[in-house]
This record gives structure tokens, C-alpha cells and sequence, in this order.
């Protein structure tokens, strides 16, 4: 996990690496090499540099990445040239200076000529079905579970009966002929998350124990009702005294996202008197994603598809490594930005040569009217891996390069 280290720490580190002598690794636009820290005070930096790329110089007002490493963790800090000659740079002080990145590669500013196109499966694609507010790759599941390399209708059968194994009443619904009338099925369909009701005789959860967001929280929920529920009460709890009229004591309401719409849910009730715990809640989004596939690979959805020109979308690249990349989009250029967790397609483009590749979004953060996403590629070849290596990083690709690669780091990002 990145961490951001306290300032105390942060000018310790510097002034160790300074007086050790230890080399630190520049990446920037115009070249990269490595240095040692010779002076610092409060308004700048000065390096010697040991070496560069074709021996050129770093350029005055570039930003530039600089990487070190002390007991075994790998650091790294942003800052701008304000002098820079053949040997000796003069940098801004870092102003934060993060730790344990953990990568299998050092990531660099993207080189000149380099550029990224992205495009999202079945974007093309209308669908008379609510908008969901995230995209959700549908792809088939690497892990293997009960539903593993069954038809669909055996899939939902199996579901069933272990649903019922479990004393729960369960049903699917889909949004093909009508469309959400239920408070809960309004919830579910333009939030495009899970419904999760641990009892009802209780409020929601206040907090959504999964990172990339799957539950309806207390505080979500509230947005959808009345602005005069203070006074009139809430349609939620009005909801919960119906069902515990009913005798029913726990419940899940599991959307199938399909890419950018919500095409129906999935539902699980209780009546024993016990609560449904997370588990049950990853058993069901579990679930959800093989049905949307499956949906997908029989072409449920194929008479009812609109198509248009798929449009594609030329990224930011923020940063970048052959195993992944930060890139940044405009938060208008895309309809519903990309969850965490799914895929796109990826064309990497330098000179005359295309690189192309899935990447699957790690993180993802707003900033500055941007949605940023955090990536890892997933299926790029050796050869591949090779050459953006040598684009990247301007030297031959070397499996101990200390300029390319993060001490400690793992296979993957």
C-alpha cells in the first residue's frame, strides 16, 4: 500500500540519503539517470549527476520523478528542474515523498510520441435499461467456483438450490419487460450497488466495508429520500416495518450490472430469524458477474442492442511502466466513469509501432475535473513487455536494471 510519509520523516530520509552518498534514479520527458544529492536547503536541491541517457541534460521547469531506496522499501518524490547542465541539477525540495509502492517497475513521464487510446467493451451498445452510474467490464471469471463451465439455465438451478440450502428465499428479476418500481429495485438500479439489509430492525450500514464501493450505506440512501423526511418519515423505514410485518428479518438485493446498465437484480430473503452476513453478500455479486456474462456469451440482450461508432477515448498518461500506467480523462469524456476492478482495451501507440493490450482499473480518483485511473496490463507478451521497456526507460531491456526496476517490488502492481 502507498504510503505518504510524515514531513519529520520525509527530511530525514533526504538528508541520509544525501549523507551516504546513495544514488538516486531521475526519470523524466527529456532523459534518465542517476545522481547523488550534494546540498540541500530550504528553497533547493542540488544533484550531481553520475550519468544520463546519450548523456543529455534535463530541461529547466520539467518534472521530473526521482526514486531511492533505504532499508529495503523503495521512495519516490516529484519535483521541477530550475538548473540543469551535463552534471549538475538543481532541483525543488520534495514536498511529499511517498513509500512502499511495491511495483514490479519504476513508473516514468510518458516519453514524447507516446500515446493511449482506450475503449470500453459494448460502449456502442443502447440498451432501453437504467443507466448505472459506474461501467462494469463483463468478463469471464478466472477463479473457479460451483457455476464453473455450466449452461445457464443448469447455473440459476444450482443457485436456487443452494439458496434453499440455506433457508433463504431467493428469485432473479429482470428488467426486460418492466421497469423499477419497488423503492428497493429504484435503489439497486441507479446506484448499481447491493442492497444489503443485515436486519430489519435496524438502519443500513454506515460504512461500505468494500474498497471500490458495493453497498448502499445509510448516508447513500438518504440522498433518494424526500427532502421533508425529517417531518414525514422515511420511505425507507416505512419499508422496514413492512417487512418486519411480513416476518422477514434480512435481506439482499444484488443488481446484474451488464457494462453501464442495471438489466435486473438478484434477491435474498430471510425469515429464520437470522441475519445474512458479508459472505453472503460476495456469494451474490459473485454470482452477478457470472450472470451478466453468461447473459452475454448466449446474446440475451442481441434483438435489443442499438449500435453507434464505438468512440474511443485518447487518455492523459499521467505516468507509466510496461506493467501498468496513471492515466487521466476528463470527467464529461465518458458517460459513467470505470469501476474498479474492470477492464478496458488498450492501444499504445509510439512511432509506427501499436502495442495493444486489456488493462484492469487498480484505483481510481477525481482530481481537477479528471477522473484518474490507476491500471495494471494484463495480457501483454514478453515481446511486448520488451519494447515498451526499451520506449520507455531508452536503454536495452536488462532483468537487473536498478533504473527500471523498484528494490523489493513484487511480480505485480
Amino acid at each position: 500500500m502507498i504510503q505518504c510519509v510524515s514531513q519529520i520523516e520525509k527530511d530525514f530520509l533526504v538528508k541520509t540519503v544525501m549523507d551516504n552518498e546513495q544514488p538516486v534514479r531521475f526519470h523524466g520527458i527529456s532523459t534518465t539517470g542517476t545522481g547523488l544529492i550534494t546540498a540541500i536547503d530550504r528553497s533547493i536541491v542540488s544533484v550531481t549527476l553520475l550519468n544520463t541517457f546519450d548523456d543529455a541534460a534535463f530541461s529547466v521547469c520539467e518534472h521530473i520523478t526521482g526514486y531511492f531506496d533505504f532499508h529495503g522499501k523503495t521512495y519516490a518524490f516529484e519535483t521541477t528542474v530550475r538548473d540543469s547542465s551535463s552534471k549538475i541539477l538543481r532541483i525543488d525540495p520534495p514536498t511529499k515523498l511517498l513509500r512502499s509502492l511495491q511495483r514490479k517497475y519504476v513508473r516514468v513521464k510518458r516519453p514524447r510520441g507516446v500515446n493511449v487510446r482506450l475503449s470500453l467493451a459494448n460502449e456502442d451498445i443502447k440498451l432501453d435499461y437504467p443507466v448505472c452510474p459506474e461501467y462494469v467490464s463483463v468478463e469471464k471469471s478466472s477463479a473457479e467456483n460451483s457455476f464453473s463451465g455450466k449452461k445457464l439455465t443448469d447455473m440459476i438451478a444450482l443457485f436456487q438450490t443452494e439458496l434453499s440450502a440455506r433457508n433463504a428465499e431467493q428469485t432473479i428479476v429482470m428488467f426486460r419487460s418492466r421497469k423499477p418500481e419497488r423503492f428497493e429495485e429504484e435503489l439497486v438500479s441507479a446506484t448499481g450497488k447491493v442492497l444489503f439489509i443485515p436486519s430489519t430492525s435496524v438502519s443500513l450500514p454506515k460504512k461500505d466495508p468494500y474498497p471500490e464501493g458495493r453497498i448502499i450505506t445509510e448516508t447513500l440512501e438518504e440522498t433518494f429520500e424526500d427532502p421533508n423526511y425529517f417531518v414525514e418519515g422515511s420511505r425507507f423505514e416505512r419499508v422496514q416495518t413492512e417487512k418486519r410485518a411480513d416476518g422477514i428479518t434480512s435481506e439482499i438485493w444484488c443488481p446484474i450490472v451488464f457494462y453501464q446498465y442495471v438489466v435486473g437484480y438478484i434477491y435474498a430473503g430471510s425469515r429464520t430469524g437470522e441475519s445474512f452476513d458479508i459472505s453472503m453478500v460476495d456469494y451474490l455479486w459473485d454470482f452477478s458477474r457470472v450472470l451478466a456474462y453468461q447473459l452475454k456469451e448466449t446474446g440475451y440482450f442481441k434483438n435489443e442492442e442499438t449500435c453507434s461508432a464505438a468512440p474511443g477515448h485518447c487518455a492523459k498518461i499521467v505516468d507509466m511502466s510496461p506493467s501498468g500506467m496513471l492515466i487521466a480523462l476528463p470527467t464529461s469524456e465518458i458517460r459513467t466513469p470505470i469501476k474498479e476492478g474492470s477492464f478496458f482495451s488498450v492501444e499504445i501507440s509510439f512511432g509506427k509501432s501499436v502495442v495493444t493490450c486489456s488493462a484492469k482499473v487498480m484505483r481510481r480518483f477525481e482530481e481537477n475535473g479528471m477522473f484518474c485511473y490507476g491500471t495494471f496490463f494484463c495480457n501483454l507478451s514478453g515481446t511486448d513487455i520488451m519494447t515498451l521497456y526499451e520506449v520507455l526507460y531508452r536503454r536495452p531491456f536488462a532483468n537487473d536494471d536498478p533504473l527500471a526496476y523498484e528494490q523489493k517490488a513484487l511480480e505485480m502492481a
